[in-house]
């Protein structure tokens, strides 16, 4: 596969706007940052973590911020989980079949185990259940500014990146290539990022949310996840 790609028009304005919406009622809840180990090494601010995920561990669970929350704050990402289920996740499942057709495929088995560990609670709470081409949204205000790999991404699986908000700056940089790739908001980027070294240049005026959506690996090879590309 490619290693990145850019896509245009990708979020309409509407769904921009829906998206900044439900993170500034997210942010009013007062949601708490739960995460043990913070990687200030990235970042001098701290991304959220919702959704599903394996990471350290060896079956599937839902991230400690997802559920160790006020109901208010719950509620709030149970609407902007539900929002990005309706109207962003369904965009990247047609990305991974156009783009990454055996990926798919691994990853439909893997999202039938996370149903089977996890069926209970994506019940109780449907907007945990993003389909398939992703399992966990990192959400935070500015980026990452620090050169970085995702080590708990998949060689194997594309990460997708986007932004909303007015801004300048905050362009995706990947020193490997030599790139710099401006992310402007309705565009998104599909990188390999535990391949790609990558940060995020300074924003230098106006405000901007990152979503980051993704899989790690050990949910996506627990789940039978073996696609015949390696890389790296």
């Amino acid at each position: 596969p490619y290693l990145i790609m850019r896509f245009e028009h990708f979020i309409t304005e509407d769904q921009q706007k829906g998206l900044q919406v439900r993170w500034d009622r997210l942010a009013a809840s007062n949601a708490k940052h739960l995460l043990k180990k913070k990687d200030k090494n990235r970042s001098s601010t701290d991304a959220f973590h919702f959704g599903t995920w394996e990471v350290t561990g060896a079956v599937p669970r839902v991230t400690r911020e997802t559920e160790a929350q006020s109901r208010e704050a719950i509620t709030a990402i149970d609407d902007l989980l539900l929002y990005i289920k309706t109207y962003i996740s369904p965009k990247i499942a047609t990305v991974f079949k156009d783009h990454a057709p055996i990926q798919w495929e691994a990853i439909l088995r893997a999202h039938a185990r996370v149903q089977e560990e996890l069926g209970s609670k994506y019940q109780s709470r449907p907007s945990l259940d993003m389909g398939g081409p992703f399992f966990t949204i990192a959400v935070k205000e500015s980026g990452s500014g620090v050169v970085h790999i995702d080590w708990n991404d998949d060689k194997a699986l594309y990460a997708f990146v986007f932004a909303v908000g007015d801004w300048e700056g905050g362009e995706f940089c990947v020193p490997q290539l030599g790139i710099k790739i401006p992310v402007r908001p309705g565009q998104v980027i599909a990188v390999l990022a535990r391949v790609l070294a990558h940060f995020s240049a300074p924003v230098t005026t106006g405000r901007r949310i990152v979503f980051t959506c993704f899989t790690d690996s050990l949910l996506f090879r627990h789940g039978g996840g073996s696609p015949v590309i390696i890389l790296g």
